[in-house]
């Protein structure tokens, strides 16, 4: 009985104190675990974008990354620094680099870029859009295969996935 109505006392007390215009201090834990309920999506703000013709990270198949720090980046970009790859040097301490590269192709001029300033987020996924540009009909056979990749710099954020989506032209 006295949990109750202390219960009901402090309730009363929140009330009256919101409509005085207070500030009231709530339970933290429970305002966590009520904002993640509601999880409301949020954005990621683009940093820098760089789309490449020859992609300097090895392979031939479609991969899809983010890259966390600078060993990260070294033992995964082949022959290339930040400046070179990304136009900037990236602070590892604040960012992330993102890279979307697809498969090889016997032709030029397939293109990749990601033309937001800001990536959304919701429920852990990290939405990227990312627009791929086709060659002309009858684009002429590439010499060599070339591999387009975009790679992007973001403010560092807390993400479980990544979702390339179509972007609009």
């Amino acid at each position: 009985m006295k949990r109750l109505l202390l219960f009901l006392a402090g309730t009363t007390a929140v009330q009256v104190a919101a409509a005085q215009g207070l500030q009231v201090t709530r339970n933290p834990v429970a305002d966590a675990s009520a904002s993640r309920s509601a999880a409301a999506p949020t954005v990621v703000r683009v940093l820098s974008t760089r789309s490449h013709m020859q992609c300097p990270l090895p392979g031939k198949n479609t991969r899809l990354l983010s890259i966390d720090s600078p060993r990260e980046w070294e033992d995964t970009i082949e022959r290339q620094d930040e400046v070179t790859a990304l136009g900037r040097k990236v602070r590892w301490a604040r960012e992330r680099v993102l890279v979307y590269a697809l498969e090889s192709k016997p032709y030029a001029g397939v293109r990749l870029d990601s033309p937001s300033r800001v990536i959304r987020l919701a429920h852990g996924v990290l939405y990227w859009p990312v627009r791929q540009v086709q060659p002309e009909t009858g684009a002429n056979k590439a010499s060599v295969l070339t591999r387009p990749c975009v790679m992007t710099t973001i403010d560092r954020a807390y993400w479980q996935r990544i979702k390339v989506v179509p972007a609009r032209p």
